[in-house]
């Protein structure tokens, strides 16, 4: 069985989320699930090298002690193909993403490779809860 790989890269920006994240090739959908003081979008991509890929900013852009305020989450079965849409992402958007990621958020994004299996098997549905809101 194949194991989704998770790249995270972490990085300052302190413009619009929303106008950078319209720069990148493929659409981005708005994410209103979970915490309401982040602005997150996410794409699944389907294709033979199929990825899923998720931004978030604290809505106050807040930089933490670590110095990030931005998120880049992109899961997939191919290290490679993770990097190669993380640099993508982050040409088309010019968003900086070099900021040493902790291990211990390496860890907490550990279980996320189940979320790309759901994408997988249901990516309409998936990208419906996504979009979700009370």
């Amino acid at each position: 069985m194949k194991t989704p790989k998770i790249l995270v890269r972490l990085g300052r920006y302190d413009n619009s989320l929303e106008e950078a994240v319209k720069k990148f090739s493929e659409p981005l959908t708005s994410v209103r699930l979970g915490l309401g003081n982040t602005v997150k979008y996410a794409t699944f991509k389907e294709s033979e090298e199929s990825y899923l890929l998720m931004i978030s900013q604290q809505k106050d852009k807040i930089v933490t002690a670590v110095g990030y305020n931005v998120i880049l989450t992109i899961i997939s079965y191919s290290d490679l193909r993770n990097k190669q849409v993380a640099d993508q992402f982050e040409r088309e958007t010019e968003i900086d993403l070099s900021v040493d990621v902790p291990e211990q958020i390496i860890e907490l994004y550990d279980f996320m490779g189940i979320f790309f299996q759901a994408f997988e098997k249901q990516p309409k549905a998936a990208m419906g809860i996504l979009r979700w809101r009370k």
